[in-house]
């Protein structure tokens, strides 16, 4: 290459276009795939004047044969198809090559952009082709098919070659010609070869059908009915706009080429109806009715009213001119659907075709409103002047086109479609369905102040809009109309007022409520309209009358003349109704009397006076304001009330009834004179509710003795006081019924029926059924009648009145005389009597006296329970059996009775005893004292007799000792004899008698053993069971112990053999299971005794220890004998038993026996104790190495120690088994573990785990070896498996001696031991500890509390920015990442990591961190970088602002990774302690990500981040930090925060940092690039980087720098500086304090850029806060006084320099980044300043406050004043245009109370009277306020004079002085700051202003000025200005000169003549004022 060549290739520069492919990838992205495609392809037919659209679905596959090329065969599948019926121009062929860059641009008439939207077809398909005029063209953007560099080919129809190839190669072109062919019904060869021109445009757009360059969207069948069908759901709408498509159809064919239409739509217009606009209008159009048609699964027609407005050029300056640069035309077409109701909340905007349909394109409005909008880049939305577009032109174009032509647009649809009401083309309703409904529209802003202006212009115009109610085709303009009333009225009412106005003619119009709402929220005067009100009706109705008003009309007319409540106003309307149909007049005539009823009185109880009443089925409203009515005493209509009531009912009672003075009335109530059935029931809950006495009701019939029938007349009883009336049922109490009748026939009467008759004072005149109700009714009877009743009654009455009566409790001594005298009672023969002078036996028991028995007469029977009662009320005396059985015994005593008598009462007393001893005592004591029994011819008593039922008195008596079978006959008579004293126990044997048995027996068993052992069981049981030895003295005992008498069982060793014999008591124990087990087989032992007889007899001492000894060596020889001892239970136990007794009795067997003995039984034989150990350690099997007691035995442990037994193993001796295990392993040729070794080595490690046992030195423990064996190695050269073991192999090329511990040494046990993981081992994790300062508390608990003060997750982007500034970054990226990796839980360092392995949040800056920032990470709660003035943060407490959105943060950096886990649920297996929640990994070995892929893998091109791939792995260049979001699993376990972070929560989480960090660059130092990308879940991993999307970008450039103004400051700063320097010798970097910059931040997001310029300046503090800064205070250490300002600006576009921005900046605070604090002041501040922990507000109390304070007095203050002297001079220096010198200054009344000391200090500063800063300006020069002049606000504000006040000012004030303009607001402010008296030193009122601009320049001045400021002068009338204008010439005269006022002559008077005009005295052009 020659040097020149060379040279010319450097020197080539310039901006490249970005690869086709990523140009369309871009377009995709912002194209949506769906219906928009297809609207772009009708937009493009609409363009090229198409009137045709078919869109075809083809699922046909076509052959592959014959091809122009075989790359195009995978393009021969299904296809979508377009057709319109324009044929393409050459323009077209250019435009659809040239992307985004079409003809149609500068085109008005055409809708899209055709390169953009066209290139939309790339969702479907990588190859579309286009056939149309006299071309055929495939497009190929990847350059695949036709070759390198070739996009696609172009065939022509009038090219031989290529007419050949369109005719032969069938397969290629087959698709075409089938469309070709059903769309235009042509042959393909005459259309090629023929005709070479096709006069249409046929596209044909193959499916995808697998990714592509272009795309990776797939396309099947299924989404093509998607595409279909989302253009379906606006079809009706799609042609509603459109210039030239009148019809647009979808098909689809088939696998077999069946064709079906899916849809076809067409429109078409109504010519016969066209509205113009008038010429003289400043807009022109059309309203005309379109029809819209749909064909589909249904027909569907729709009717559209649509207008179309065009603003006229010339109306509207920025319309036309933008009209112009836009090729945009100024029209507006709104469009309503007639003829069916659709809901205006679905009305939306179009652009020709209809905007997506969301929510920011729907309007709210009825009718659906199109323009050519400006679109934003996807055609999606219309732009708006938002914040981040206010000077976009399209923007600019949208809002005049709504404001200046929609509302035009919109006044002319609703005029046409009065005339076409009017005309009858369209119902009148429509006309007031197309007002907007302001109601439904206040939630959209913009729409709503839309409608406003709408209705605005309508009203403004005066016209007739409102239709007429008579004649709804007349119309009417508001000022005419009767509007209907206001506020809630019904449908019946607003009808029936329309008929009554309607009548009498009044302009009445009904509106809908969406346009009455329109009238009241825009008409201009409301309250001027005329409405129906009560007041308006009620003078319409005295006018006309009310005669022909319908019944139902006058109803809903009185409610509403009524509603407010002016009942006065009611006067002599014949409105007020009755219940008889009349309507009376409201007068105070007694004819127009009306009563009203209410609950509490309802009309029922004056049925006599219904025709009184209002109507019951009143309008609840009519009825209450009627009772307000009445209740004001108004007119005759009154509430009825108790008086009323009770007057009218006795005076309407019916005749026959006041007729009958007693007795019973007859009520008919089928009579119409007599009450109807509801009346009494609505009267006694009258009488309950207002009388608590019936007493005034007495005479009155008002008791039905029945129920009330209507079918027969009722009998009505009186209210009487000595009444014979009775309830049959009342009170949950009923009358018998034999009882009622009883009563009925004596003369009473029993009430029946009606459970409604209740009263509380009703008991007393109607008795309640009760028998003392009975009882009074009686007495109230004759006597005599009631006797002779009585006993004429039957049997059964009687006793059933009886029965009755016996229920009373008392009687009352009427009622016992009554009762006494009645014939109720019987005697003993049955003869009924009364009950007077008489006892009564009773006879109720089952025992009774046998009637053979004689009685006294004087005897009547109580045979029944009420007898017994009721005799007990009458005091009769009554006389039980046992009472009558002690007078027989009477007779027996005194020897009155026979035997047989005395037989027959005994037998019958004995019979019965039981019963009569138990009622008397008495009895029974006679019957014991008495003798009866005959034995032997003698009587005796009972007590000498002895029960011959007791057996052991059998054996042992004769049987002279018991009673004959006359008295024995029965149980009962035993039990009788028993009572009476019959002996029948053992105890009454005497020890005499026993002796006597025992020494019989003795002697009898020699001689007759069975009879001997007879009376020695029983004498033996009788012993046993009483207490009989205790009687016996010990001589008798003695002798008794002596005797051979009990029997028992000689003990012999073979128990088959055993004998009985007779032993005395001294030879023999007990037989109890202990002396059987211990001396069964050597000594007699006895049945159980009692404890008194064992004792007494010594058969519970204890057996001889020799015995026991005995015992034991018999069991120990008989073992040999035995089978299977162990199986042997009997052995077994009596073994227990001996040693339980031996270890009882230690001392006393330890004397008699060896401890060598073997006697103590151990697996099948007797071993010695001391050879045994006592047990294992729990759960720990040492069997094969010691013995060990059997644990039957155990129990005996005292006695086993005592014989030598060993008591336990110590853990030493059992850690020395391992030990002896490992020596015997090693001692082998192959050292490997037997299965029995690994099984106890197992459990002894086991055990000491499950014992909690610490072993300080190394042991032996079971591990692995090759071949699947185990052995014993060291504890410390051990790991646990706790990953896959698919990679334990590689464990052997360690070169650390490493073994892995035997796989059932379980998890927990190897924790115990410190045994390491083997995750662990391979991550080789240094744990780290949080340290957590302040109150001690758990971590998540201090982190949750931090929480709570950082409570907004949008601070972690703050944070995280903060630390990337401390760090020295120089950019700081984030990334959203919505990935979800699904990797094995063994590719994770811990299972539970899988948890975070979803979508994060990744954050980087390009900074290491540095050993420091490690320590401070972890630290909870301490302000880590207080001190450190280069630091904005505290790392300990902003860093933990990430635990909002994560649980486990990690960081990586260099070669560690650091990873947190404060809730320790993701890194269990590694964190030992909840005090070290994290792990930090060394990232330098290679076998990490070799052993945990999963872990590693998200990292992969996550900013650079490519470690895993590379070995060995570089440090990482930066920092990156990874949030896992929180899922709904981790939040359930989380004790951080309980909040999930979802796909819409992370999406709001992003869009807080695109909204609000526009501002995070500016005051810092080293970071000047922000950016925030996102990476979608369907991503790979790792991502490519096209898969990366960025969201957001940020960058700070400087775009120039100035050395501040002032000098003295710069001497200053540096001063400061290096007094700084001893504190911090970094201080130098933190800012430039000589250096004001002009900085630019640019942020690029979605597409737009947008640059934003300011002015930035920081500097030192010089005076309080630098002194505060460097002397030490105990409360608080304060970082570098530093304060700054950032002054916001703007780049003019036309001149390029910078301008002042006009903007409504609230400032912000900021302590380096943004705080969330709003100063109220033009400029952003930047401080040091002491903040709450939360970074949310500033300290305001203590040193804190008194810091921040001293901060904005002193470097703020300097740098405000600094930059404002920039801002000065730089506009000296023509850098800074449209600068106005206040425009920065702070409004004082408008900044925050923390900021206002700035305020202050700031004005002080700039009014100080010495070398203040020249900061006015009078728009030429500059000057300090010591040469200001300002002008009094009266001067300022007089609009008169203060123009010309100001110029001459600046025109003859001298220098250095000048008069500079004071806003009110910037006066105020200096007031507000103290400075008021320095700006009224400084300001000039009218007198001084005269004085020194005017009278001391009238020489100078322009004359016309001079007169001017001279008239206004004298029209001031100000004392001061008179003075003024008397001193000096300044009246002109005639002769041209000044002259004095005092010497002036009015030139047209008397003395004018005397004077010359030269004189200068004649007054001049001024004489009208002077």
């Amino acid at each position: 290459m020659s040097s020149k060549t060379k040279k010319k290739s450097r020197t080539c520069f310039g901006a490249t276009a970005p690869p086709f492919i990523d140009y369309l990838q871009d377009i995709l992205r912002r194209y949506p795939d769906g219906g928009q495609i297809l609207k772009e392809l009708i937009q493009n037919a609409d363009d090229a004047k198409a009137t045709e659209v078919v869109f075809i679905h083809d699922e046909r596959s076509y052959g592959t044969e014959s091809l122009w090329t075989d790359n195009l065969g995978e393009y021969q599948g299904p296809a979508l198809y377009a057709y319109n019926n324009a044929a393409f121009t050459d323009d077209d062929w250019e435009g659809i090559q040239m992307a985004g860059r079409s003809v149609k641009r500068n085109d008005p008439n055409k809708v899209g952009r055709f390169g953009i939207g066209f290139n939309s077809v790339y969702h479907v398909t990588d190859v579309p082709s286009i056939f149309s005029s006299e071309h055929l063209g495939f497009m190929d953007p990847q350059e695949k098919i036709f070759g390198e560099r070739k996009g696609g080919f172009l065939w022509s129809l009038d090219d031989a070659e290529h007419q050949e190839a369109l005719t032969t190669m069938h397969d290629q072109f087959q698709p075409f010609r089938d469309i070709v062919s059903l769309v235009s019904r042509q042959e393909w060869s005459k259309v090629i070869m023929e005709d070479q021109h096709f006069d249409g445009t046929i596209f044909r757009f193959p499916l995808r059908k697998e990714a592509s360059d272009i795309s990776d969207n797939l396309y099947d069948s299924d989404k093509v009915v998607e595409l279909f069908d989302s253009f379906i759901a606006d079809a009706d709408l799609s042609l509603l706009f459109l210039k030239n498509v009148t019809s647009v159809s979808l098909k689809h064919i088939d696998v077999h080429g069946t064709v079906n239409t899916r849809l076809e739509v067409k429109s078409s217009v109504c010519t016969d109806v066209v509205l113009e606009s008038e010429d003289e209008s400043i807009i022109e159009g059309s309203t005309k009715f379109k029809l819209i048609t749909l064909n589909s699964e249904d027909h569907k027609e729709t009717k559209w009213l649509v207008t179309t407005c065009t603003m006229k050029d010339g109306n509207v300056e920025n319309l036309d001119s933008l009209s112009k640069k836009l090729s945009f035309f100024p029209q507006v077409d709104l469009a309503f659907p007639c003829g069916e109701s659709r809901d205006c909340s679905e009305s939306r905007l179009s652009c020709f075709l209809p905007l997506p349909n969301n929510e920011s394109n729907k309007t709210g409005l009825p009718v659906y409103v199109n323009a050519c909008f400006g679109l934003t880049d996807n055609r999606r939305h219309i732009k708006w002047q938002e914040e981040d577009q206010k000077h976009d032109e399209h923007a600019v174009w949208n809002e005049l086109l709504i404001k200046e032509v929609l509302p035009q647009a919109y006044v002319m649809i609703i005029q046409d479609a009065i005339r076409l009401a009017q005309e009858s083309h369209l119902p009148v309703s429509s006309v007031y369905k197309l007002w907007p409904d302001i109601a439904q529209m206040k939630h959209k802003e913009k729409w709503c102040v839309v409608a406003l202006d709408v209705l605005h212009h309508l009203f403004s115009q005066n016209v007739a809009v409102l239709s007429l109610a008579k004649d709804e085709k007349e119309f009417i303009t508001p000022s005419e109309a009767v509007f209907p009333c206001n506020g809630p009225t019904s449908p019946d009412i607003l009808a029936a007022i329309k008929k009554t106005l309607v009548s009498c003619g009044e302009n009445l119009v009904t509106l809908p409520g969406s346009v009455a709402r329109a009238i009241k929220e825009a008409y201009p005067h409301f309250n001027t309209l005329k409405h129906v009100t009560p007041t308006f009706l009620r003078d319409v109705l005295r006018k006309i009358g009310v005669h022909s008003i319908s019944k139902d009309d006058k109803l809903c007319l009185l409610e509403y003349v009524l509603s407010d409540g002016k009942y006065s106003e009611l006067k002599g309307l014949q409105l007020l109704p009755r219940s008889d149909g009349s309507f009376r007049s409201f007068t105070d005539k007694e004819e127009d009397t009306a009563l009203i009823d209410s609950n509490e009185f309802p009309r029922a109880l004056l049925p006599c006076c219904k025709h009184l009443f209002i109507p019951d089925d009143l309008n609840p409203a009519c009825s209450f304001h009627l009772k307000e009515l009445a209740g004001k005493n108004l007119f005759k209509v009154i509430n009825i009330a108790v008086d009323q009531v009770v007057e009218y009912t006795k005076r309407y009672l019916p005749q026959d009834w006041k007729q009958m003075r007693t007795g019973f009335v007859t009520w008919d109530i089928s009579s119409s004179q007599h009450p109807p059935l509801d009346w009494l029931q609505e009267f006694w809950k009258f009488l309950n509710t207002h009388y608590k006495e019936l007493s005034n009701f007495i005479g009155m019939p008002l008791i039905p003795v029945s129920p009330l029938s209507v079918s027969q007349p009722v009998s009505l009883a009186r209210l009487e006081q000595n009444t014979t009336l009775i309830f049959q049922k009342s009170k949950q109490m009923n009358l018998p019924e034999e009882i009622t009748q009883l009563v009925n026939e004596v003369g009473g009467t029993a009430v029946t029926g009606n459970k409604w008759l209740k009263h509380e004072d009703l008991d007393s005149y109607v008795l309640c059924p009760s028998p003392r109700s009975v009882m009074k009714v009686l007495l109230n009877l004759d006597s005599e009648n009631l006797i002779r009743k009585l006993k004429a009654a039957s049997h059964i009455a009687r006793e059933k009145l009886k029965d009755y009566l016996s229920r009373l409790d008392s009687l009352s001594v009427n009622e016992k005389d009554l009762l006494l005298k009645l014939p109720l009672f019987q005697t003993m023969k049955g003869t009924c009597v009364a009950a007077q002078s008489k006892r009564a036996v009773l006879l109720i028991s089952g025992l009774k006296v046998p009637t053979e028995f004689p009685m006294p007469d004087s005897v009547v029977q109580c045979a029944t329970e009420a007898d017994r009662r009721l005799l007990q009320l009458l005091k009769v005396n009554l006389l039980d059996t046992a009472e009558a059985a002690n007078l027989l015994i009477e007779c027996i005593e005194s020897r009155a009775c026979r035997k047989e008598d005395t037989e027959k009462i005994m037998t019958w007393i004995l019979q019965h005893g039981d019963t009569l001893f138990s009622q008397n005592q008495t009895l029974k004591r006679r019957c014991k004292e008495l003798s009866f029994i005959e034995v032997n011819g003698k009587l005796k008593k009972t007590s000498s007799f002895f029960d011959p039922r007791i057996k052991s008195f059998k054996v042992i008596f004769e049987s002279d000792f018991f009673p004959p079978p006359l008295y024995t006959k029965t149980s009962e008579m035993f039990q009788g004899l028993t009572d009476l004293g019959l002996l029948n126990k053992d105890v009454d044997v005497s020890p005499e008698h026993l002796l006597h048995a025992a020494t019989l027996i003795d002697k009898l068993h020699a001689d007759s053993k069975t009879e001997a052992l007879n009376r020695a069981e029983v004498l033996l049981k009788m012993l046993d069971t009483n207490d009989l030895l205790s009687k016996f003295s010990l001589e008798q005992l003695h002798h008794l112990k002596m005797l051979k008498w009990v029997p028992c069982a000689i003990p012999d060793n073979d128990k088959k053999s055993q004998t009985s014999g007779f032993f005395c008591p001294d030879e023999i124990r007990l037989q109890i299971s202990v002396n059987e087990d211990i001396v069964g087989h050597v000594m007699p032992l006895v049945g159980k005794f009692s404890d008194r007889v064992s004792s007494k007899l010594g058969f519970k001492r204890l057996p001889p220890a020799e015995k026991v000894i005995e015992n034991l060596c018999f069991l120990t020889s008989k073992a040999q004998e035995m089978a299977d001892p162990d199986t042997n239970v009997d052995f077994k136990r009596k073994l227990h038993s001996i040693y339980k007794h031996m270890q009882d009795r230690i001392s006393e067997f330890s004397t008699m026996m060896n401890t060598d003995t073997p006697w103590l039984w151990s697996h099948n034989q007797f071993v010695s104790p001391q050879d045994l150990v006592l047990d294992y350690p729990r759960n720990l099997d040492l069997s094969s190495y010691i013995g060990k007691v059997p644990k039957e035995f155990l129990p005996y442990k005292k006695l086993l120690l005592k014989f030598g037994l060993k008591s336990l193993l110590s853990d030493k001796e059992i850690v020395g088994i391992l030990h002896s295990i490992q020596q015997t392993i090693e001692g082998r040729q192959q050292p490997v573990a037997s299965s029995s070794e690994v099984k106890v080595s197992i459990e002894i490690f086991n055990w000491l785990w499950r014992e909690k046992k610490t072993i300080q030195d190394d042991f032996p423990v079971p591990v692995l070896v090759e071949g699947e064996q185990h052995t014993l190695k060291p504890l410390s050269t051990a790991v646990f498996c706790d990953v896959s073991k698919n990679g334990l192999k590689e464990l052997k090329y360690s070169q650390e001696e490493i073994h892995v511990v035997h796989e059932e040494i379980p998890k927990a046990a190897a924790e115990w031991f410190n045994i390491r993981f083997l995750s662990s081992y391979i991550l080789d994790p240094e744990l780290v500890g949080i340290e957590q300062y302040g109150q001690s508390e758990p971590i998540t608990t201090r982190i949750k509390n931090i929480l709570k003060e950082y409570d907004e997750e949008s601070d972690i982007f703050k944070e995280l920015i903060q630390n990337a500034e401390d760090a020295g970054a120089e950019a700081c990226k984030f990334l959203v990442d919505f990935r979800v990796h699904k990797d094995a839980p063994e590719s994770l360092i811990d299972p539970d990591m899988t948890l975070c392995q979803g979508p994060c949040l990744w954050a980087f800056n390009n900074e290491q961190f540095t050993p420091e920032d490690w320590k401070n990470i972890v630290r909870v709660g301490s302000a880590s970088k207080e001190n450190k003035v280069k630091k904005i943060g505290k790392f300990g407490l902003g860093f933990n602002t990430v635990y909002h959105v994560t649980d486990v943060p990690s960081i990586l950096s260099g070669s560690s990774l650091l990873i947190l886990d404060p809730n320790v649920t993701h890194l269990k297996k590694h964190i030992k302690h909840k005090t070290n929640p994290g792990i930090k990994l060394d990232l330098s070995q290679q076998r990490l990500f070799h052993w945990f892929p999963g872990q590693f893998g998200p990292y992969e091109r996550i900013f650079d981040c490519n470690f895993s791939r590379k070995s060995p792995p570089e440090p990482y260049p930066g920092t990156l930090i990874k949030l896992p979001f929180r899922t709904e699993e981790e939040a359930l376990k989380s004790e951080l925060s309980a909040k999930v972070y979802h796909k819409h929560n992370i999406i709001t989480f992003q869009q807080h940092f695109t909204n609000d960090s526009k501002t995070h660059l500016l005051f810092l130092k080293n970071i000047n690039t922000l950016s925030l990308q996102s990476i979608s879940s369907d991503v790979s991993t790792p991502p490519r980087d096209d898969e990366i999307k960025t969201v957001l970008t940020l960058s700070k450039t400087t775009v120039s720098t100035m050395r501040i103004p002032d000098e003295t400051n710069v001497s200053k700063q540096h001063q400061a500086e290096k007094s700084l320097m001893t504190l911090d010798g970094k201080c130098k970097e933190v800012i430039d304090c000589c250096t004001v910059n002009i900085v630019q931040i640019t942020s690029q997001q979605s597409g737009v850029t947008e640059v934003q310029p300011w002015l930035l300046y920081n500097c030192f503090g010089t005076h309080q806060s630098l002194q505060m800064a460097r002397q030490e205070n105990s409360k608080a250490k304060f970082s570098l006084p530093i304060g700054g300002i950032a002054v916001p600006l703007q780049n003019d576009p036309e001149t390029g320099k910078l301008a002042s921005l006009q903007t409504d900046l609230v400032g912000q605070a900021f302590c380096f980044l943004p705080l969330s604090i709003k100063t109220g002041l033009p400029v952003n501040v930047n401080g040091t300043f002491a903040v709450t922990s939360n970074r949310k507000g500033l300290w305001e109390s203590g040193v804190k406050r008194d810091w921040n304070k001293a901060l904005l007095q002193d470097p703020v203050v300097t740098a405000y004043v600094t930059a404002l002297g920039a801002l000065k001079k730089m506009s000296e220096n023509k850098q800074l245009e449209t600068y106005c010198y206040h425009i920065f200054w702070p409004d004082r009344e408008k900044v925050s109370e923390a900021f206002k000391p700035l305020v202050d200090a700031l004005y002080s500063a700039i009014a100080q009277q010495s070398n203040g800063p020249e900061l006015f300006s009078d728009g030429e020069h500059w000057c300090s306020m010591n040469s200001a002049i300002f002008l009094h606000e009266s001067i300022e504000e007089d609009k008169d004079i203060s123009a010309l006040a100001m110029q001459v000012c600046k025109k003859h004030v001298k220098a250095p002085n000048h008069v500079v303009p004071l806003p009110l607001w910037l006066r105020n402010s200096f007031k507000q700051s103290g400075l008021e008296k320095v700006l009224q030193n400084r300001t000039w009122n009218w007198d001084e202003f005269y004085q020194e601009a005017v009278f001391n320049n009238l020489g100078t001045m322009d004359p016309k000025n001079r007169d001017a400021l001279v008239l206004h002068a004298i029209d001031l009338n100000i004392k001061e200005l008179d003075k003024l204008l008397v001193c000096y010439p300044c009246i002109p005269t005639k002769g041209g000169q000044l002259q004095h006022i005092r010497k002036l002559v009015n030139p047209s008077g008397k003395v004018a003549c005397l004077f010359e005009p030269e004189e200068g005295r004649l007054l001049g052009g001024a004489s009208g004022k002077v």
